[in-house]
């Protein structure tokens, strides 16, 4: 019953900014978690989020669905009740919104930026990981264009729609969005109020992610 009210409000509420939208979706996270965990959440979170997703974020509030389950993913991973990988929210944000790589980690940003959140330091931490998975996805979607393995990728190396200094041009915009956003996010790992040891290996993510994808770019011979 109330998935079928999720629909009703989500596809034909006329007012964005409503708070029944954000309930809506809040109670029937609530329900999954209470069914299932993070994992039925995330599930149910796919499954509707997919259903309901036209382009943008208007009936799938995402903010709100990230914040909702991470914090819930983190509370159980504490306290035991749950296994939760670091990529499950993640993962079934991108899923929910069709993939859409760049509508996800403005989400992310939005959470760790906007003072009127606040985020305790093992939240913030647990939020840094999953931006961590979303680039690594990102980086792929990018590597994949340029080698010519997706459709759109093959067709610009096969077609040579972009000349060399075009390409070089691109490429050298991108390396330098990978870096800046890196260092962002280094930044933010090393700030936190937290030991070392928690905090190393995402650290350590994000550096490797920006010189793997800063090497390849810089070998790239188109």
């Amino acid at each position: 019953m109330i998935c079928l009210e999720m629909l009703y409000f989500a596809s034909y509420s006329g007012d964005t900014d409503s708070s029944i939208v954000r309930d809506t979706w809040a109670g029937f996270m609530d329900q999954a978690l209470s069914k299932g965990g993070i994992a039925e959440a995330c599930s149910a979170l796919t499954r509707i989020g997919s259903h309901v997703y036209s382009g943008d974020d208007a009936v799938l509030p995402l903010d709100t669905l990230c914040l909702h389950l991470e914090k819930a993913a983190l509370d159980r991973l504490v306290s035991g009740a749950e296994t939760v990988g670091d990529e499950d929210v993640a993962r079934a944000l991108l899923a929910a919104c069709k993939g859409s790589v760049e509508l996800v980690l403005n989400t992310y940003d939005q959470l760790l930026t906007s003072g009127a959140v606040l985020l305790s330091p093992t939240l913030k931490l647990r939020l840094l990981r999953s931006v961590l998975v979303v680039r690594g996805e990102w980086a792929g979607s990018v590597s994949a264009r340029r080698m010519g393995s997706s459709p759109i990728g093959a067709s610009l190396v096969l077609r040579g729609t972009f000349s060399l200094d075009q390409r070089t041009a691109i490429n050298h915009g991108i390396r330098e969005k990978i870096t800046s956003t890196a260092n962002r996010y280094m930044t933010e790992v090393t700030r936190l109020a937290l030991p070392q040891s928690q905090t190393e290996s995402v650290y350590s993510g994000f550096k490797e992610l920006e010189l793997s994808l800063s090497t390849s770019f810089s070998y790239d011979r188109f």
